[in-house]
């Protein structure tokens, strides 16, 4: 695996709209700190990983999903008594020229094929090409307000 210099360092972009706040930031914030851990171990890893290297386990393309949005996988957080946590994050690459990824869903996946995940994904992209949703600067520092 190829490592990005510091000009290719990654920034990860959040959706954010006026209807919604910004949804993938509070999902995060509101993850047991051990969990967001997990995401952020998974962020920090591609955060220096150059594009063409972005692959399984730790990333797919969803190419059967028209080549619009892709998904960040993170490693199973296995706990105790409640289980598997299977996180998703939905979104899309920036512009060519711009080393962005930019989040549109984030979920804790509980079925193979998440379609209503994905679909949620694909409403935001729409809302944001539409020009009725920004993207946000993502922070991996914040804490869970339950903390």
């Amino acid at each position: 695996m190829n490592v990005a210099t510091d000009q290719e360092k990654w920034t990860f972009l959040s959706f954010e709209s006026a209807k919604e706040g910004k949804p993938i930031q509070s999902w995060f914030d509101g993850l047991p700190e051990d969990h967001r851990d997990a995401v952020k171990d998974i962020l920090a890893t591609l955060q220096v990983t150059r594009r063409c290297d972005w692959e399984e386990p730790l990333f797919d393309p969803l190419i059967g999903e028209g080549g619009e949005i892709s998904e960040i996988r993170v490693v199973p957080v296995i706990v105790g008594p409640e289980g598997r946590f299977v996180y998703r994050i939905y979104g899309f690459f920036g512009e060519e020229d711009e080393e962005s990824y930019k989040f549109l869903h984030a979920v804790n996946k509980k079925v193979g094929n998440d379609k209503h995940g994905k679909a949620i994904a694909k409403r935001r992209l729409g809302e944001f090409k539409d020009g009725q949703a920004q993207f946000h600067a993502f922070s991996m520092d914040s804490e869970s307000s339950s903390a």
